[in-house]
């Protein structure tokens, strides 16, 4: 039975795992830092030649285009047709990371899901989001068509959401994941304080009862539901919007969920209102999601 390697590059980590074909369970899951990755095409071939694959399915952070996906915030390009050539693969299938993210819904458990706010779908479209390093999201029509965005990268709503953290015009803030991101928490903490800290560190003063770290993380709550909420209604997402990643389980641990799902509401015509009423909000908690969704991708192309 032929091996298939599972990669995930993220912004900061990457994340790999092996499976067998025809099955739906991963093996020998791994992270590593991309601060210690120096050639990345060498790494892949160790692994490939560490279990005998014939198979390569690579989610990354980035726009796939021509079957090739460059990452923004590092120096690393995959192309589909090169690892097929290189390492005489069977297969190799590239997607952007959230494309991994919607396919991995398609055979989610209930208990792998926890609501924040409850719902009644009434089409088959799903809308993904999820801030880590930057800002991802997809769409799923019927759980077997997955559209990515680059949604983090567009500029229109960025000053608009800076009134969330009490901040006035900032030309530093350009994109829309860098006022709604785990780096945008970091950045704006460090903006108002002059302490540089990671995102993780400012939860943790969030926790603590700090003022300036509660401002910026119910700023981030509210500016994460403004988001929602438009995209919500761009996509007509009616069978639900789902929110993936470790900050995005750490914080709605934490936050107000009446406030966000107050402001997910606010400032919208009734008739809009009555279609994001009907919208469930989920937590995706599973493990591995994305090279999960790389497999489901493998077993149903």
């Amino acid at each position: 039975m032929n091996k298939i390697l599972l990669i995930d590059i993220g912004g900061t980590n990457l994340r790999y795992a092996y499976a067998s074909e025809g099955l739906k369970s991963i093996e020998n899951s791994k992270k590593i830092s991309l601060d210690s990755v120096k050639n990345f095409e060498d790494l892949i071939g160790d692994l490939i030649n560490h279990s005998d694959v014939k198979h390569l399915v690579i989610s990354v952070a980035g726009p796939k285009m021509y079957g090739t996906i460059s990452m923004t915030n590092r120096d690393i390009s995959v192309n589909e047709n090169d690892l097929i050539s290189k390492f005489n693969l069977n297969s190799c299938d590239l997607l952007n990371d959230w494309e991994s993210i919607g396919f991995s819904l398609s055979d989610i458990d209930d208990k792998e899901i926890k609501f924040i706010k409850e719902g009644k779908p009434f089409n088959n479209t799903t809308f993904f989001i999820g801030p880590g390093t930057g800002l991802g999201a997809a769409v799923s029509v019927e759980g077997r068509s997955v559209m990515a965005t680059e949604v983090g990268n567009t500029t229109g709503l960025t000053q608009q959401l800076l009134k969330n953290y009490n901040l006035s015009y900032e030309s530093s803030f350009t994109t829309l994941e860098s006022v709604v991101s785990g780096s945008a928490i970091s950045n704006i903490f460090s903006i108002k304080t002059g302490n540089n800290i990671s995102s993780e560190e400012v939860i943790k003063l969030y926790k603590d009862g700090d003022i300036d770290a509660i401002e910026v993380v119910d700023g981030f709550t509210k500016s994460l539901a403004e988001v929602i909420s438009d995209l919500a209604l761009t996509f007509i997402s009616g069978n639900g919007i789902y929110l993936a990643g470790s900050l995005m389980r750490t914080i709605t641990e934490l936050m107000d969920k009446d406030v966000f799902i107050k402001q997910f509401l606010d400032n919208k015509l009734p008739q809009h209102r009555k279609i994001l009423e009907l919208m469930p909000i989920g937590i995706i908690n599973r493990e591995h999601a994305c090279l999960l969704g790389n497999l489901n991708y493998f077993n149903n192309k």
